[in-house]
């Protein structure tokens, strides 16, 4: 039977205007009060005062609309926490394991969506969470696969493969980062949503480093073959 739906009084929920401070600068932002206490809440869970979490967050901004970001980035929070609050109420779930893994990881909505990363993704990719999760993975770095990219999700979704191994290619000033990964379907104990578990081998090479240090050589270092 399917669940009701509750009712909302929207009139508790006009846009309320604040004034929060960070760094000598002030940002004025005018939200729904629902959207004011998923903030604080986040803030807290950062542990960081609420002006100086929404000045990290403009420094990731991106768009037409900051307000919209805001509410943008509240609902993926809370739809990272909800993944956590059903996974993690045993000590081997996913997100355990993931957090656990010695090797960058990361929990992936089925629309490529980060949900949650460890911190050996944060180290390897030199970001902080506040600006990982809500991105969208294929925005970070390009993911090569035998076939199409999406082909390969489905099947994956799909119970069609068990697997789906990709090969990361991450350019940033100076040079080019590529891995290999693999990406595992992860099913949630009672829940029908579908996630998928990317792993990355853990030494990267440097693509770029390397093509340049055989460019350096002098052509009577080089050995003839």
């Amino acid at each position: 039977m399917p669940k009701p739906i509750l009712p909302v009084n929207f009139a508790d929920q006009s846009p309320k205007a604040r004034v929060v401070q960070y760094n000598k600068k002030r940002y004025s932002i005018r939200l729904e009060p629902v959207f004011w206490r998923a903030l604080e809440l986040v803030a807290s869970d950062h542990e960081l005062k609420l002006g100086k979490f929404i000045g990290k967050l403009e420094t990731i901004y991106q768009g037409p609309n900051f307000s919209s970001f805001l509410r943008v980035f509240c609902m993926v929070s809370a739809e990272r926490h909800l993944a956590a609050t059903q996974t993690d109420t045993h000590k081997n779930t996913i997100l355990s394991i993931i957090e656990a893994s010695p090797s960058p990881a990361a929990l992936l909505s089925s629309d490529m969506t980060i949900m949650s990363c460890n911190n050996s993704f944060y180290n390897w990719l030199g970001e902080t969470s506040i600006g990982l999760e809500g991105s969208n993975i294929t925005k970070l770095f390009q993911l090569r696969t035998k076939g199409q990219l999406q082909q390969g999700l489905d099947e994956l979704l799909q119970t069609v493969s068990q697997h789906l191994d990709a090969r990361i290619i991450r350019v940033v000033p100076g040079k080019v980062i590529t891995a290999q990964a693999r990406m595992v379907r992860a099913s949630l104990y009672n829940h029908k949503k579908q996630y998928i578990v990317i792993w990355i081998a853990s030494s990267p090479r440097l693509a770029a480093a390397k093509q340049n240090k055989q460019r350096n050589v002098r052509p009577w270092e080089r050995s003839n073959h």
